[in-house]
């Protein structure tokens, strides 16, 4: 590490180690998807039955060398998710196998298969979060989301041990018309301590013509109508995100994508598949071992290849930080990573109008919102 970081502390010097890395084309971050499988069938699910050709799985063996390589290249941090993780019958070899790197650990699950000796695996070396995905609060939401009424009563099973064993955990959920009347009561679940719970209204195509998805996606004026009656602090945290935004200077030579996909992390798919991000499958590249390093290099160098279009409408939205459109959303949903997700941009344009309006007590002028009805998947929705 160089001189100046050691000057550094906290965020200034997390911020050196990123530029140093993103200079030498180094990975900091990686998110390993264990299996693709998963014992849900979510509506909303990209990785549902069938969705995708059956893939061979890395080995144990393979997932510790390939970790072993990213701790060489200089990451320090690693997501474990899938499909769910805990379906592998050698999650724990593969955990503690990580954890003996030095590497940090992050694990993103449904919580329905914790059990107790997967509690003392995490005690064992224990993680720097557990993120959980809740997907409602009810069984007849969980009926209607996962497939399965009885998901609901073994999420919460799962989510009381680990919080009996004192480890880290954080929950979140996907914003959807299914779990839109439960919104209040899944934000409650978070406990005394735990950080708030993480939520994305944003459902992205599963592939390009998925009407499906925006059956079930809520219209944008009544997602921020929700955002405003559960989260009346939104508005200063998105003022503070735009904030840093103005502080922020776009890279050189109009690239379409400036996120950090491919710049100092990467995604590895459970057949092995080396990706800037979870979605940008076109820049995959099969690892072998001893290539992880080459073949996240090769992946970054193609995605920062990618030029923005003339005149694209993202470049200058003064949204932009309420947006959850990127390149491949777009191609998703329009067939071209430089077109635009509308419902997007939609979403994104009425947290701005209500960022104008200070969330007013949680009433647009514009509009009036009844209350929300439990979802029927019967029920005909403007996407």
């Amino acid at each position: 590490m160089s001189a100046d970081c050691d000057l550094l502390t906290g965020g200034e010097r997390l911020n050196a180690m990123r530029r140093r890395a993103a200079a030498e084309g180094r990975p900091l971050h990686g998110t390993l998807a264990l299996t693709h499988r998963c014992n849900f069938r979510c509506v909303h699910c990209y990785m549902q039955p069938g969705a995708r050709p059956p893939e061979r799985e890395l080995s144990t063996a393979e997932w510790l060398v390939l970790a072993g390589e990213a701790a060489e290249a200089g990451c320090f941090s690693i997501l474990l998710t899938g499909g769910e993780p805990l379906l592998r019958a050698d999650f724990a070899e593969i955990y503690l196998g990580i954890r003996k790197f030095g590497i940090h650990v992050m694990l993103f699950t449904n919580a329905s298969l914790v059990d107790d000796s997967i509690i003392r695996t995490l005690q064992a070396a224990p993680p720097r979060l557990i993120e959980v995905s809740v997907y409602g609060a009810s069984a007849d939401t969980y009926q209607c989301v996962t497939g399965r009424a009885e998901n609901y009563g073994h999420t919460l099973r799962g989510i009381a041990l680990l919080r009996q064993a004192g480890l880290p955990v954080r929950l979140k959920t996907v914003l959807m018309q299914p779990n839109r009347h439960d919104f209040l009561a899944i934000r409650a679940l978070a406990a005394d301590g735990e950080p708030p719970v993480r939520y994305d209204a944003m459902l992205q195509s599963r592939y390009h013509g998925d009407e499906a998805i925006k059956a079930l996606r809520i219209p944008p004026e009544e997602v921020v109508e929700l955002e405003a009656r559960a989260i009346p602090e939104l508005p200063a945290q998105w003022a503070a995100q735009q904030a840093r935004r103005e502080q922020w200077t776009p890279p050189a030579g109009n690239p379409l994508y400036t996120c950090a996909a491919g710049v100092v992390s990467f995604y590895v798919t459970a057949a092995g598949r080396v990706q800037p991000c979870v979605s940008a499958e076109r820049y995959g590249v099969p690892w072998t071992p001893g290539g992880l390093l080459e073949a996240f290099r090769a992946c970054r160098a193609s995605v920062r290849a990618v030029r923005a279009p003339p005149g694209h409408p993202c470049a200058a939205c003064r949204v932009f930080v309420l947006c959850g459109n990127c390149p491949p959303i777009a191609e998703l949903e329009c067939g071209d990573e430089g077109g635009v997700c509308s419902y997007a941009c939609r979403l994104a344009h009425e947290r701005g109008k209500r960022m104008e309006n200070k969330w007013r007590g949680g009433h647009h002028s514009d509009f009036a919102m009844s209350e929300p009805t439990p979802y029927t998947m019967q029920q005909k929705v403007n996407p």
